[in-house]
């Protein structure tokens, strides 16, 4: 038993420093090319304009909505209020909803084609293929060079496309697939102490690893929304599909696979909202950690015989990994007791280092974020940061479930993520509520995890290991943060 606690405690620290290993090199990496990721940035803002008919090519804005009464209104207007030509784009509300988002669609779709812009509500019946199937089905009817994407959520300012196809002119380079924008919340959005921590764990990816990644070659992937595809690219690597519930993971690593690159701009952003609570956020959480894990399942044997199209093939994996951090945090938490009492004290310190290794990689990896949006460091930045871990490791239940979904099953159902920040608008009617999330069965294994955590706590300070018993009570209290969030979420 002693050598099976062993083996097992020692590959949750190993892979755990390994995670964290990979994270701090993405930060070295990024502190030494910073000066040259901002050249480029401001040489992409200063793009000079280009005038002529081919400096407008076709656009179809693709908009997926599943009742969104909340948002639709907002997204169409701001899609339709675009600062590009109106015979060079047009508008595919692509709409699986079955509540009065449908009406609201019919609604505004009527008062801005009446302004001269093309749109088309397109209904579905049925979500066949859930999101993935409404973006196919919509490029089936599109003729049009390129395609951009927004969630409900997402209000494109009125120069987005002229930014993305005229200023930067990324798609200028024939092997660019698409472009990815950078997503931003306003001071309203970062309100209060959960919003500032869900902020920061998004801004974290837009900020630091997607600039670096970009700069050094590796695959960019799409995030989504707030972007422009190439519709060659799209048809070339074999479409949209719904066999992953990270449909945009999934066609990024499929158009890199296929010779194609992405392209960032963190320059050009797109304001969105966050998950309106924690309940909404474990949802959110939950469907990436599954969609990447069948990612990596289907993913990985083609990346490793992908040669030289792939420049850094475990920078990859890693990436498609990512969330197999959690199981390994999960695995720790229950072994932890039984690793302080049955394994060799020597090896138990040598396996805390490695442990350690991983929590400084992610400390570190967030104060760098928080140095490049604010511009300095902080008190508030060093709450946020302890904040952020603390929600991190407390969605560890969460999003090991997620992860073993993935890789027992493909594709599944697409939950949308319940956002309400957006004013609701409908037929007057009167306000209307916002979507409410029910309690996941998750809530309920949390609550048994925190139940363990303090119970070991007290078998720890019997066996007169007091000090270590901390360790289970801060996993507890990690937990019991999510646990409460959710508890006051309406």
């Amino acid at each position: 038993m002693t050598a099976l606690i062993t083996l097992l405690f020692g590959v949750a620290a190993l892979f755990s420093a390994a995670f964290g290993f990979m994270e701090l090199r993405m930060l070295a990496r990024f502190l030494k090319h910073r000066a040259a990721i901002r050249a480029v940035e401001a040489r992409n803002g200063n793009g000079a304009n280009h005038h002529g008919d081919d400096a407008f090519p076709t656009v179809t804005i693709q908009i997926p909505l599943f009742n969104e009464r909340t948002s639709a209104e907002q997204v169409v207007r701001a899609a339709a209020a675009q600062d590009y030509p109106l015979d060079r784009f047009d508008i595919q509300v692509l709409d699986d909803s079955t509540d009065e988002t449908s009406a609201i669609v019919a609604r505004v779709a009527d008062e801005v084609r009446g302004s001269g812009v093309a749109i088309r509500h397109l209904h579905r019946k049925t979500r066949t293929g859930y999101k993935a199937g409404a973006l196919a089905e919509g490029l089936e009817r599109s003729k049009s060079e390129f395609v951009a994407v927004f969630d409900a959520d997402f209000l494109p300012e009125s120069g987005f496309l002229t930014s993305v196809l005229r200023r930067a002119r990324p798609f200028h380079d024939p092997d660019v697939a698409f472009v990815q924008a950078r997503w931003a919340w306003g001071a309203r959005e970062r309100k209060g102490w959960l919003n500032a921590v869900l902020a920061l764990l998004l801004d974290r990816h837009f900020r630091v690893q997607k600039p670096i990644r970009a700069h050094l070659g590796n695959v960019t992937t799409f995030n989504g929304s707030g972007g422009v595809w190439r519709r060659a690219a799209i048809d070339d690597a074999g479409g949209w599909t719904a066999d992953t519930l990270t449909e945009d993971l999934d066609l990024s690593f499929r158009c890199a696979l296929a010779g194609w690159r992405g392209h960032y701009l963190q320059d050009v952003s797109v304001p969105n909202e966050l998950p309106r609570h924690m309940r909404a956020f474990k949802l959110q959480q939950r469907r990436w950690a599954k969609g990447t894990a069948q990612c990596l399942r289907k993913l990985t044997g083609r990346i490793m015989r992908s040669g030289e199209r792939v420049a850094d093939r475990w920078e990859e994996m890693f990436l498609l990994a990512g969330y197999a951090i959690h199981p390994l945090l999960f695995l720790a938490l229950i072994l932890w007791p039984w690793a302080v009492l049955y394994v060799d004290r020597t090896v138990f310190w040598v396996l805390q280092g490695f442990m350690a290794v991983g929590v400084t990689g992610a400390a570190l990896s967030l104060l760098v974020t928080i140095r490049e949006r604010d511009g300095r460091l902080s008190l508030r930045a060093l709450r946020e940061t302890i904040a952020s871990l603390c929600v991190g490791i407390g969605m560890m239940v969460n999003n090991t479930v997620g992860q073993l979904q993935g890789f027992f099953a493909s594709g599944g159902e697409f939950l949308r993520t319940p956002k309400g920040n957006g004013r609701p608008t409908g037929n007057g009617s009167g306000p209307m509520k916002s979507y409410r999330t029910p309690l996941h069965w998750t809530f309920l294994v949390e609550i048994g995890v925190i139940v363990y955590c303090l119970g070991s706590a007290v078998l720890l300070v019997q066996r007169g290991e007091g000090l270590w018993a901390l360790a289970m009570v801060l996993w507890a209290a990690c937990l019991a943060l999510v646990v409460q969030q959710q508890l006051i979420d309406s």
